[in-house]
Parts: structure tokens; sequence; C-alpha cells
């Protein structure tokens, strides 16, 4: 019995001791409040990180501070900075612990002392040649908070609001035109205005997930730094200061006197030891909104950007972009976008698979990723500097989201209905195409009289028509493909042709088509198989002819145009099975190539005669089948039909794009 009890006690030693360990590993809250030295007044939006800001947060408007620290840290360093204040550094204290008190001293505004040699437009080239030497010059991936938000000011109501975490993989900054891509991780909306829609007219802000990319200005060399458009831009130092403990040169930026081609204006920070731009502020022009063509009467486009150091080279930090204007529907509106690193990794990992990746032109609104209001407990942030004011981590922000996500009321993994009519057209994808037709056509002289009975029209004409073994057609966006899917691999179309050249005439296809995926886990490539109804008029024209008589009507159609044309075709009716390929370019777009089998079961000889004056929505038509009275054709003299008919083999290109 005592050998039992020794055991359980042991066990529950073991047990205690283990979970001691355990509770010792878990991370302890660090509390503080920062003040100003001298006034003892708080300091908001103070920048707090520890270990080299692997972690951090940043002050409320009361100075206050709270942060999660893991067993990891717990021997690191705790830093505070802001933008005219000297950095305060020490060693974390043992935690948990008492709330600590943080005082920092102003340092002086100017550094008058440090003498500026050429003009200020060569500090910016040289902040511009130095971009290799301080910016990462291989592949990086950084993770961050995003959230983007729609409001009508005058109602002072929110229309919309997207949070997500993303993956930005950023491009060497060698390599300008690259951007990088996008990796949306877990997201969560609410979308007020397609829960309340009531027409067609809608507006989406594009790309919002992208600010890392698009306003990285050192990376894309916007007009402000790159020398093509140097000679646009007037350049001042503003000032000679401090930015995050670090000596800069502080450089405004402008349109010329009279220059309309400048589309920015702003300041930027270059740090006066490496020449690395370290952040800036700018806006876009009343030109440069002009410049940007968009449906959206801007009255401010503004932007935010800082960066900071991470294994000897820059990174982006913080983005911010605010934009304020009147929409399509009238409404003056706040649109804002923000991203916050939280992880930076230099490490070579392979790229994300296409499947991952967002599109520029994907509408952040339609991601149907989702996640719950505990996922932002997961992950702490570094700190925006004292420009960014709105923060994503806001307290009152952060709780204005919470209420709009709790007003849907419906389950997070349950996107609201958008009803039928947006249903439809949100499987609808829509192209132009173009193709080649086989062709069996003999050179021959054709004559042609048409005069119908009771009649003054009269059409006569002879021409050679040409030997072809091929005809090509091609039809719009408008007047071309159009594609239902049903599910992800079964849709129907309708097509309508147009051939061109020596020989006209057109043509329609309906049908349905079987997409399999070949290649899921990467870029798709699409097999398709699919059987389509046919019909081609292949035909020749003979001229046009003055029409004298106003009362012309033809199989029951009125002719009375003062001019109308008139050719000799042939019509082909049956079935097509295709076979084909497609490649999708992008989450929205397919380029699609089929073969196609004609299986006729009818042709005809026709006449086909066309109004050619008037408005053309009006204009009438008709084909005449062959022979008919009035008409006379002759094939090198001699009555007979058509010379020339539609081979088997049909090749079609297109492109496919989804509207929504």
């Amino acid at each position: 019995m005592m050998r039992v009890i020794r055991g359980f006690f042991l066990s529950w030693l073991v047990l205690l001791v283990s979970q001691v360990q355990v509770w010792a590993q878990a991370p302890a809250t660090l509390r503080g409040r920062v003040i100003d030295a001298e006034t003892h007044q708080p300091i908001p939006n103070a920048q707090v990180g520890v270990a080299d800001n692997r972690i951090g947060t940043s002050t409320n408007d009361d100075g206050r501070f709270a942060l999660n620290i893991p067993a990891a840290y717990a021997e690191g360093k705790l830093t505070v900075a802001l933008l005219g204040y000297k950095n305060h550094s020490q060693k974390l204290p043992p935690l948990p612990g008492p709330e600590l008190l943080i005082e920092l001293k102003i340092v002086p505004a100017a550094l008058g002392e440090v003498q500026v040699s050429g003009s200020v437009l060569g500090i910016v080239r040289e902040a511009v040649a130095h971009i290799p030497q301080n910016y990462p010059v291989r592949p990086t991936r950084l993770e961050g908070f995003f959230r983007e938000s729609d409001k009508e000011l005058d109602k002072g109501q929110y229309r919309y609001l997207g949070e997500a975490v993303l993956k930005v993989l950023k491009a060497p900054y060698t390599q300008p035109k690259e951007d990088g891509e996008i990796v949306i991780e877990q997201s969560r909306k609410v979308d007020l205005l397609m829960q309340n829609k009531t027409s067609m007219l809608q507006e989406g802000w594009y790309a919002g997930p992208f600010i890392p990319h698009r306003f990285d200005f050192v990376h894309n060399r916007l007009a402000f730094i790159n020398e093509d458009d140097f000679k646009h831009y007037e350049y001042k130092l503003a000032d000679l200061t401090t930015y995050n403990d670090r000596p800069v040169f502080v450089i405004t930026f402008g349109p010329k006197a009279n220059d309309k081609s400048a589309d920015f204006e702003g300041r930027m920070y270059i740090d006066q030891q490496s020449y690395a731009f370290l952040a800036a502020e700018w806006h876009r022009t009343p030109a440069g909104i002009r410049h940007e063509f968009m449906n959206f009467d801007a009255e401010e486009r503004a932007y935010r950007i800082d960066y900071q150091m991470y294994a000897g080279r820059w990174h982006v930090k913080s983005v911010w972009y605010n934009t304020i204007g009147k929409g399509l529907m009238g409404g003056r509106l706040h649109h804002l976008s923000e991203f916050l690193t939280t992880a930076i990794d230099t490490t070579q990992r392979p790229a994300p698979e296409y499947i991952e990746k967002a599109q520029f032109r994907d509408v952040f609104r339609q991601n149907a990723v989702r996640y719950d209001s505990a996922f932002w407990k997961n992950y702490t942030t570094l700190l925006p500097p004292e420009q960014l004011r709105h923060a994503l981590r806001d307290q009152d922000r952060q709780q204005q989201a919470e209420q709009l996500f709790a007003a849907q009321g419906a389950p997070a993994s349950k996107a609201p209905s958008k009803g039928l009519f947006w249903e439809v057209l949100g499987r609808l994808r829509a192209g132009p195409s173009g193709g080649l037709l086989a062709l069996d056509a003999t050179a021959a002289d054709i004559s042609l009289s048409f005069a119908p009975e009771s009649s003054a029209f009269l059409a006569q004409a002879q021409r050679r028509t040409p030997a072809s073994t091929m005809a090509f057609s091609n039809s719009n966006l408008f007047n071309g493909n159009f594609q239902v899917d049903f599910t992800k691999k079964l849709s129907a179309y309708y097509s309508i042709r147009k051939v061109r050249g020596d020989f006209q005439g057109l043509g329609m296809e309906i049908g349905a088509t079987y997409e399999h995926n070949f290649n899921p886990r990467h870029r798709p490539i699409m097999g398709r198989i699919g059987v389509a109804y046919f019909t081609q008029r292949v035909g020749y024209s003979f001229g046009t002819f003055d029409n004298t008589d106003k009362g012309l009507r033809v199989v029951g159609t009125k002719l009375n145009a003062d001019e109308i044309s008139v050719a000799v075709q042939k019509f082909t009716e049956g079935w097509m099975p295709r076979l084909g390929l497609g490649v999708e370019v992008s989450h929205h777009l397919e380029i699609v190539a089929d073969a196609g089998l004609l299986l006729p079961w009818r042709t005809r000889s026709e006449l086909h005669l066309a109004e050619e004056s008037g408005f053309f929505l009006f204009r009438n038509e008709v084909d005449l089948a062959l022979p008919a009275a009035g008409a006379t054709v002759l094939v090198n003299n001699a009555p007979a039909a058509a010379p020339w008919s539609l081979g088997r083999p049909v090749l079609t290109v297109g492109i496919l794009y989804r509207l929504l």
C-alpha cells in the first residue's frame, strides 16, 4: 500500500512540476505607460518593440500599452521610439510585474551642424543609387494585417469593411518592374452594399490587398524618385532632423511652376548616413487625379509608407492609403486601406502555387475564405509611425469593426445571398474569338439576275469567284461568345461567328462543354469536350443596287431602303463535336482553343438581300432559298448550286472573361 501511495505521490509531483514548466513558458504580459519627460503628459502612438521589433505594439491615447511576451524573448531588450524623441532602451524586467513608467526626452528639432553639399535633387539621386545597398536584392516574404473600409460621409455609415492576414511576396528591389505576389491567408468581411443591393450599379475597390506592392514607392520607382520624371518636380530641403532616432534629410517635392505632368506632391525622409528612404507621405495633385481616369470624382488621394530595418536591409513596415470623393451613386465616400507588417522572412522558400495567389483584378469582397474574431488575438503588431494615427490596432476602430461584424448575425462560414440575378451574372463568361473554317471553293464565273414579280427592283451582275481552301471567322465581345457555368466543370454556351474576307456570312453555335482540370495544384490547364448545334452561311457579294421600289417585299419582309446589297451564299446546318484545351491566365481570364468536326445534315443555296441605307438598327435583311421566282443564278453559264461548301474541320481560339 505504501508503495502505491508513494508512486501516486511521485506521479502527482511530476505532473505538478511539468504544469509549472508549462505555466512558466506561457507568454507573460508587459504593461507600461509612456510620458513626456518634461511635461509628464502621456505620449500616444509611441512604438514599443521587443527583441529588435520582432513583436511590438503602440501606446493608446493615455500613453499605455500591453504586450504579450513569449518565453523565447524574456531576456530581450525593450525599445520605445517616436519621431521627435530620443529612443528609450532597457532590458525587459521580470514578468509578470508592475506597470513600467517610461519617460521620453525630446531631441532638438533640427541638426543645424550638418552641411548639405550639392543640390537637394542630388540627395534624391544618391538615395536612388543606394537602393541595391539598402533594400533586399533577393525575394523576401512579409506577413501582416490588412484592412479596407468604405464609409458614406453624408450618412456616417460604413458600406463595407474587410480584414485579412496577407502574405506579401516581394520581388528584389533591383527588379522594379516585378511587384511580386499576394496570398490572402485568412479574411473576413461585411458588405452592407451587397446585402442591400437594389440595382445593377455597384462600386467596388480593386486590388486593395496589393497596397504593399502598389504604394511601395522605392520598389516601383514612383515618378518623384524616377530619373525620367525629375524634370517635372521641384525638390526642397525642409529640415535636418531625426526619424526613429536616425538623422534624416526631410525633402519636400511637388510640381514645378506651370507643370501639368507631375502627379504627386509630398515629402520623404532619407537617412543621412546610408541614403536609405525611411518613409514618405504624398498625395496626388489635381492633375494626378485626372490622369488616373477613374469612375470616381476624387477630392483627395493620399498615401503613406515607412520601412523598418531587418537583417541589414530595409523592408516595408506599414502602408496607408486614403481617398475621399463622390462615387457613381452620388454620395461622398471615404475609402481607407491599411497594411501593417507583423513578420519578415528572408529565407528562400518556394513561391506559392497558382491557386493560392490573389489576382490584381480579384475583388477582395468576393474572397470566400473567412475567419472569426478570435483570429486577431493570435497576433501582435509592429507599430506604425507617428503619422499613422489611424493604426490597425487602434481600439476605437477595432471596436467599430467588431460591431459591424457582429451586426451580420450570420455564421462566419456562410456568405449573404446575392439574389438570383447576381448569382447568374457571377456564372457568366464572355469574350471574343477567332477561327478557321475549312472551305472547298473552286474558281467560277457566276452571273446573277434578280427581278421580283410586280416590282421595279432589278439586280444584275457577273462575278468571278476565287478558289479557296480556308475562311477566317471572328466574333467580338458584344456579339460573340457567352458561356454560363452550371458547375465548375459543366457549362452551356452561345457563340456567333462572322466569316470575313473574299467570302462572308454569319454563323451560330449553341452547345455544352465539360472541362476537366489536368493541373489542379498549379495554373489550371483544362481539357475541354463538348457538342454543339452548328449553322453557318458563307456567301459572295455581287454588289449594292439602287432600289426604286419603295414597296418591295421579299418572302414577307419589307425592303424599302434606297440601296440593297445582294449576295449568293451557301447555308450549312449540322452537329459539331469538339475537343480542346483551356489555360487560365488569371482567376477571371481563360484562353481556350477548340477543334471541331462538322457533321452536316442539311445544305442549300440562298440569295441574301440586305438594306444598306438608313439607321443600322432598323435595317432589314432576308435569305431567299434558291431556286426562286425571279432569281437566276448561272455558274459557268449553266444553272448550278453555289460552287463552294464548308469542309469538316473547324478551329477556334478565344478568350473567356468572368464578369464577376
